[in-house]
């Protein structure tokens, strides 16, 4: 749908339209793929690799000082 618009030049109310969303939504969806290009849209459950990563990271340090309150004690 974003292609329809950055590449063919749609408008997006009529690519809203005609896929029964709003088109706000559309535009959103355009915005989110300028920004991270294909990674935009990863799939229902995944994140986009970036978000991935900082998950990842986010819990090494809830469980770096769970074992420095353990080792405290």
């Amino acid at each position: 749908m974003v292609k329809l618009i950055t590449e063919l030049g749609k408008k997006p109310t009529d690519v809203a339209r005609d896929i029964g969303v709003t088109p706000t939504t559309i535009r959103r969806w355009v915005t989110e793929y300028s920004l991270h290009g294909e990674d935009a849209f990863p799939g229902k459950g995944n994140l986009r690799p970036l978000d991935a990563e900082q998950k990842r990271l986010e819990k090494e340090i809830r469980d770096l000082k769970e074992e420095n309150a353990i080792l405290k004690k």
